[in-house]
């Protein structure tokens, strides 16, 4: 009778996996390269978007001169909106984000650019109360921070006139109106208020 070694699964198993780290210790394994996905303007706003959804407070955009905070938006229980700006001109990315934001809420966005040397009519629509504000030019900040209270279907208005060359433009404004704004029409801007 011949002697036999047999070895058991777990035997040959054993075998196998000292077998496995063996090789594995002699040959390191190559780094699987890391994919990095492109953080674009549109999936930063999808991804604000939906963490302002799920939170439902106060939203807070990034100014474009980098780290300050260009405008607020927070959301009441009545449906309004209160819009804080810490700037009044806002880069065109903020403008885009903010209008998306306040369609999404139900309330209008009219961004107007009248050719040069116009202005639209006014009044466009039944202005909210007059606010009193005053700014303090040795300290370069407002009595208060430009505030505005939308509910739903009303506007908010961008009025952008094209320059004059080589004159005095019109001023860039911002304004709200309550319920829908009546579209721009056009009319020859009158200088300043207060020019000789």
């Amino acid at each position: 009778m011949s002697a036999r070694t047999t070895k058991t699964f777990e035997d040959r198993l054993l075998n196998e996996l000292q077998r496995e780290i063996a090789l594995r210790a002699e040959d390191p394994p190559e780094p699987e390269p890391v994919i990095r996905r492109t953080i674009t303007t549109r999936r930063a706003l999808v991804a604000l978007a939906a963490c302002v959804a799920a939170v439902g407070g106060v939203v807070a955009l990034p100014a474009s001169t980098g780290g300050a905070q260009a405008y607020a938006m927070e959301r009441h229980e009545d449906g309004s909106v209160t819009l804080t700006f810490a700037e009044i001109a806002l880069s065109w990315d903020e403008k885009t984000a903010l209008t998306e934001r306040l369609r999404a809420e139900g309330i209008f966005v009219s961004v107007d650019k009248p050719r040069s040397g116009y202005v639209c009519e006014q009044p466009r629509g039944e202005l909210p109360p007059p606010r009193t504000r005053s700014y303090d030019v040795e300290k370069g900040i407002w009595s208060e921070p430009l505030t505005y209270t939308l509910h739903p279907g009303d506007t908010l208005a961008f009025e952008e006139p094209e320059r004059v060359k080589d004159d005095v433009s019109p001023a860039w404004g911002m304004y709200v109106v309550e319920g829908r704004i009546k579209p721009c029409k056009e009319v020859p801007f009158e200088g300043l208020v207060g020019e000789d």
